[in-house]
């Protein structure tokens, strides 16, 4: 009865390779999404609490990846089975090129962050390192506003950079055995 109502048109739109065709985009979705595929996570920290002294730009959002990541910040060097102390900060904005007329055309970003480590049962420092992010951006006086807040995002994005570097290094120290 159904098969006597449909029309010779609507039958060739619902051809058998179309169908067909249909299947094999259903199993390939299938096979992508079955693949295990995960967001990368951040490396674990094999120290459970921690303390920060030190203040810089990236204090705030180094301490919020920490609590995330599971690790204890503590009130003291004493408690904690690693100690942070970020020790300077810098940025700094270098003239990377100048037109034929002397006006610039191209700035360098430069954001650094120095910082040292203890592991708990250790009785010295480690050395002091630094971490750096660097960007490079044009710059047209006619657009100020818009150069001002595409450094900003610039420099915003270099301390998440500097930031997640020093949390990579922080994950690959170990404790003392």
């Amino acid at each position: 009865m159904l098969l006597s109502r449909l029309t010779p048109d609507l039958l060739s739109r619902f051809s058998l390779s179309k169908a067909v065709q249909h299947c094999g985009w259903l199993v390939l979705l299938a096979a992508l999404s079955s693949c295990g595929f995960q967001l990368r996570q951040p490396s674990p920290i094999a120290f459970k609490t921690m303390f920060i002294s030190g203040n810089s730009t990236i204090s705030t959002p180094l301490r919020k990846a920490l609590t995330e990541q599971g690790v204890k910040l503590v009130e003291s060097g004493e408690d904690a089975e690693l100690q942070l102390e970020l020790l300077k900060e810098e940025n700094e904005q270098r003239i990377l090129s100048l037109s034929g007329t002397g006006v610039v055309r191209e700035y360098e970003l430069y954001y650094r962050v120095q910082y040292r480590t203890k592991i708990a049962g250790e009785p010295t420092w480690s050395l002091p390192l630094v971490m750096e992010g660097r960007r490079d951006y044009t710059y047209n006086d006619a657009n100020l506003l818009a150069k001002q807040t595409e450094q900003k995002l610039l420099t915003d994005s270099m301390q998440t950079d500097v930031m997640n570097g020093i949390l990579r290094r922080l994950s690959a120290l170990k404790k003392a055995e």
